[in-house]
């Protein structure tokens, strides 16, 4: 159904966001290029979309439209292009760098038609952008905003437990007493969010339910499930463990060439980083609390001489599988669960045989 749906694109409208504006490029008929420039709101939006129908034979359903990911920014062009039953692809500025080759200079016009070209040279391979529910979109700007607290908070706190000792002792209590309140109220502002975050996933019954099914697996807690959440779009956008665990940095990936190269499987740097160290985080409880866990790492370690990064990772991945398993048939986690998928074969190649 998708192949269909691809093969029947004849328009590729590449753009290049920004805050107040966009650039865009329409690549059509063999060669035909059109560009120009938008202002990044929702009346203009619709005013560019009614202006692609006097094209000759432009129908939005022969059209796609692509942007590279930029925030906070493309949210508006995004949201209206949908509602205006628009095909969208959203990808890494990365992604489509690397996939044209050796580029030479840059502004927001060459961008434009960079991103078509791109949209033209990998179409069968195109994943159009899902939208978020309002919701998720809400507990995902919260859960920025606790992030900063939560920074703001340690750049407070920790220069003032360093000077503790190193500097003269009236003027570290001074530095203290005029920074205590300020301290105590972001820290008050942190727990406000995080109780306004609960409230509203435990209102939802597709998050309440997600979240209740991901705080079951041991290591898992509130933050890395939110977040888990959030970047998976309630587990449309990201489907697989093995998906996830690419996108996350926890996927090791070979390097070798010809028989003189052979080097280490590892982790790609191109990674999610805030998720990886919140995973770190759940490895650390689990080897802390949970017995199995525990002995397969003592015995990686100890036994095995393997190096303890590499088994932390490799929990990692036993983690995000736990997790994905129980999403994929909606259940709580448990100790040593066995599938019946198992057992019904062998029911049903017990009854063929007779």
């Amino acid at each position: 159904m998708r192949e269909k749906k691809l093969s029947l694109i004849k328009y590729f409208i590449g753009i290049d966001v920004s805050k107040a504006t966009f650039n865009y490029c329409i690549r059509y008929g063999g060669g035909s290029i059109i560009n120009g420039k938008v202002s990044n709101n929702i009346e203009s939006i619709k005013e560019f979309v009614s202006s692609l129908k006097e094209i000759s034979g432009f129908k939005m359903g022969s059209a796609v439209f692509g942007m590279e990911v930029t925030g906070v920014y493309g949210l508006v062009l995004m949201n209206t292009l949908i509602k205006l039953r628009g095909k969208v692809v959203v990808e890494p500025a990365m992604r489509i760098k690397n996939s044209l080759g050796i580029i030479r200079g840059k502004n927001d016009k060459l961008d434009a038609a960079r991103i078509a070209r791109y949209l033209i040279k990998n179409l069968p391979e195109l994943k159009l952008w899902l939208p978020r529910r309002k919701i998720i979109d809400e507990l995902s700007s919260l859960s920025t905003l606790r992030e900063r607290m939560v920074r703001i908070s340690g750049m407070m706190t920790t220069p003032l437990n360093e000077d503790d000792g190193f500097i003269d002792e009236k003027i570290s209590l001074t530095n203290i007493r005029l920074c205590n309140q300020s301290i105590k109220d972001v820290n008050e502002l942190v727990k406000n969010i995080e109780q306004k975050i609960k409230a509203l996933w435990t209102e939802d019954d597709s998050c309440n339910r997600l979240m209740k099914v991901m705080l079951s697996v041991m290591g898992i807690g509130d933050v890395i499930a939110l977040q888990m959440l959030i970047h998976t779009n309630e587990f449309k956008s990201i489907t697989t463990a093995r998906t996830f665990a690419s996108y996350c940095g926890v996927a090791p990936f070979t390097y070798d060439s010809g028989t003189s190269v052979k080097k280490t499987a590892r982790v790609s740097p191109v990674a999610n980083k805030k998720i990886k160290s919140l995973l770190h985080n759940a490895v650390r409880t689990c080897i802390g609390f949970d017995p199995e866990i525990r002995a397969y790492y003592k015995r990686r370690v100890e036994v095995d001489k393997k190096n303890k990064m590499s088994i932390i990772n490799a929990i990692k991945f036993k983690l995000i599988c736990r997790v994905f398993a129980c999403v994929r048939h909606d259940r709580y986690y448990e100790k040593g669960y066995v599938s019946k998928a198992p057992e019904l074969v062998n029911k049903i190649s017990s009854s063929n045989h007779l």
